[in-house]
């Protein structure tokens, strides 16, 4: 993954991009530090083995798509890492590619969208390894970082990146190359490669995928807020005080009783007594007693 180059010119809309400054409050200098530290805390912790002692607690698994009490790590596989390279280039291109885009479309916003593009990563992964029919654990942020420099991407597509920080190439040009090598990789055709053998290719397609439909779809995640979280609680409240409302309706077993015994007594006018069945002359007895204690109340 290729560092930025300073000299960021203008998008097609006529935009300049210039460097980001760290703010105190930066989405993406926190996702970088809570991986870090939990891959320096599973590292340590499991006697630095390469592939730490989380990974297949918190990691996404063939098995998760189908039991859906562990859906959980559909949000935990992404903050888990299999060795210092696999979080050094992801946080290495969080930290390029996260900070213009929160910039451009906010902190909370960005969260809700780098954390939507994880879990959609995590489903997508285990699908694909149930239709393959094949054991997998997907771990780390890949799926998320390639949303993140997909977004990018389509926000400042003529930017010039420095691929392998030495060869200038234009934003969209990158973004290209790399969804075409994850889709060579997920045919297989990158199987012999020792270096992608273990590279969860249809997770990044899947985070690609999401990052393009959230662009020219125009989504936002406004709606996902505390706000919308205390309404949805109201509504679901007031539509189980109507249920028990309606539940203990006591004059709604009486009403539905009438309306049955006045359609078996349509029934006897037609066809005679001998065409009732067992249940409803039990019906029809007991709404002649309440009529006839109805009356003798009165």
């Amino acid at each position: 993954m290729g560092l930025y180059d300073r000299d960021y010119g203008r998008d097609e809309y006529g935009s300049s991009w210039e460097p980001v400054q760290a703010k105190p409050k930066s989405a993406t200098i926190i996702l970088v530090v809570i991986n870090v530290a939990l891959f320096l805390i599973d590292w340590l912790g499991s006697g630095q083995n390469a592939n730490g002692g989380l990974a297949e607690t918190l990691g996404v698994t063939t098995d998760t798509i189908v039991k859906p009490w562990m859906w959980w790590q559909f949000l935990t596989y992404g903050f888990v890492h299999g060795g210092f390279n696999h979080v050094a280039f992801n946080m290495l291109g969080l930290f390029i590619f996260g900070r213009p885009v929160e910039q451009r479309i906010g902190f909370a916003e960005f969260v809700k969208f780098y954390i939507a593009a994880m879990v959609v990563g995590g489903i997508i992964g285990s699908l694909f390894y149930v239709v393959k029919g094949e054991p997998a654990l997907i771990i780390g942020a890949s799926g998320a970082v390639v949303a993140t420099t997909i977004l990018f991407a389509c926000f400042y597509p003529n930017v010039e990146l420095l691929f392998m920080f030495v060869i200038p190439v234009k934003a969209w040009v990158l973004c290209a190359v790399f969804v075409g090598v994850d889709m060579l990789g997920a045919l297989g055709v990158l199987g012999s490669f020792d270096t992608m053998r273990n590279t969860a290719f249809s997770v990044h397609l899947a985070g690609a995928g999401f990052a393009a439909a959230y662009f020219y779809q125009r989504w936002n995640f406004d709606w996902l807020s505390a706000d919308w979280l205390s309404n949805l609680r109201q509504n679901l409240s007031q539509r189980s005080r109507r249920a028990k409302l309606k539940i203990h309706d006591p004059d709604r077993k009486l009403r539905q009783e009438a309306v049955e015994a006045d359609r078996i007594l349509a029934k006897i006018h037609e066809s005679g007594e001998a065409s009732l069945t067992r249940a409803e002359r039990k019906v029809l007895e007991s709404y002649s007693r309440r009529q006839r204690k109805k009356r003798d109340g009165s």
